[in-house]
């Protein structure tokens, strides 16, 4: 009996722990874009899609490929980081690499372990982390198709508990400029500037045919908004802020966050919709890419419930337009359409009513069994005395 109460009482408690740790968040990323690779990335999670700093002691990643013949994993993770350690670019650093072999491989399935991953990054701040590469192995040929991470932190989680991460910015088409043009444009979806924390900073890389000790920069940085309504630079809603770096040559520039604040009027910088870099009209230059560190992530967006004041009116105003336009069959279907949309605003509501439901059965399941056993137990030590009519002890 006490055996079958714990086994109850075991899976009961399983029931519940499970519908906790459903609400950690399991990300399963779109590899469309994928491409067949030799040798080369077949597939690359930016970290805004997903950052190693999200990940916990349970993360796992498995990529699904397929591949040519042979033996082993056809796949590894390649770790693109910024290594500050290095005393390249003026003592601030420069992109690095570190390379993660599959833990196991089977049915086009390879699985990456967190201790791995951190193993291999060893001293490095998974924050400098700015992008995960499917790579095929040496004298291998694979196609990345799919790339699931279970254990890692919600975006929400991420955001409560001030989790940064290195935002990268790779210019796919980028222009060459001159005299004071924008060589690349980059907008919010890329690189939100509000993301940006007073530990951040930017570093642009680019190619130019300006000498490599030249005294002034050759590069600027422009924070852009068209509605702006919090800074006071603004001008009819307008700012156009230009950033000089304080590190620069001919072909890298670093920005401070201190300058940017500066140059935009205010530390709040979610007016800002477009940045650039442009020339200084030393030369031509065309940027690559963006670095930028300590970026925090953004609580997710929640839809606004609607008032039921709102939905009434909506309701009555679609149900008499009906009405007057249409014959009757036709406004009872208006009308269930109104009510059937109405109805989808409180899926979301209901669904976590029912969870706390079941979490409510299954406690009173569990109190149940107990008290099914104490009293099972209690009269486990009797007999029915047939003369008595009653349970007495066994002798």
């Amino acid at each position: 009996m006490r055996k079958t109460l714990s086994m109850l009482m075991g899976a009961a408690a399983a029931l519940i722990l499970g519908m906790f740790s459903a609400s950690a968040e399991d990300v399963s990323l779109d590899t469309k874009k994928a491409v067949k690779a030799s040798n080369d990335v077949s597939f690359t999670v930016n970290s805004n899609a997903l950052s190693v700093s999200r990940f916990t002691s349970d993360t796992k990643i498995t990529v699904s490929c397929t591949a040519d013949d042979g033996e082993g994993s056809p796949v590894k993770l390649v770790l693109d980081y910024w290594d500050n350690s290095s005393e390249a670019n003026g003592k601030k650093g420069e992109p690095a690499k570190v390379e993660v072999a599959a833990k196991e491989y089977s049915d086009g399935k390879a699985v990456f372990t967190y201790e791995d991953i951190t193993a291999a990054l060893g001293e490095t701040d998974p924050v400098l982390v700015y992008a995960i590469d499917v790579s095929a192995v040496e004298g291998r040929t694979a196609t990345c198709t799919g790339f699931d991470a279970a254990g890692v932190l919600s975006v929400k989680e991420a955001a409560e508990q001030g989790i940064l991460h290195t935002t990268w910015v790779h210019a796919k088409n980028p222009k060459e400029s001159e005299k004071w043009s924008q060589s690349i444009i980059v907008g919010v979806d890329q690189f939100d500037v509000s993301t940006m924390t007073d530990k951040s900073a930017l570093i642009a890389f680019y190619d130019s045919d300006v000498d490599e000790n030249i005294d002034t920069s050759p590069v600027e940085f422009i924070l852009q908004s068209t509605d702006d309504k919090v800074s006071p630079k603004a001008k009819n809603g307008t700012v156009w802020a230009k950033v000089a770096p304080v590190v620069f040559n001919n072909r890298f520039a670093y920005f401070e966050y201190a300058d940017m604040v500066d140059a935009y009027g205010t530390d709040d910088f979610k007016c800002v919709s477009t940045v650039y870099i442009g020339d200084t009209a030393k030369g031509k230059i065309t940027c690559t890419d963006l670095f930028i560190f300590n970026c925090k992530t953004l609580m997710p967006e929640e839809p606004e419930p609607e008032s039921s004041s709102e939905a009434e009116t909506t309701t009555t105003t679609t149900t008499t337009a009906a009405a007057e336009s249409q014959p009757e069959e036709t406004v009872t279907s208006a009308a269930a359409a109104t009510e059937n949309e109405s109805s989808g605003d409180k899926t979301e509501s209901v669904g976590n009513s029912i969870v706390f439901v079941i979490i409510g059965i299954v406690a009173g399941v569990v109190i149940a069994v107990v008290v099914v056993f104490i009293i099972l137990s209690r009269k486990s030590g009797k007999t029915y005395d047939v003369n008595r009519h009653r349970f007495v002890k066994k002798k």
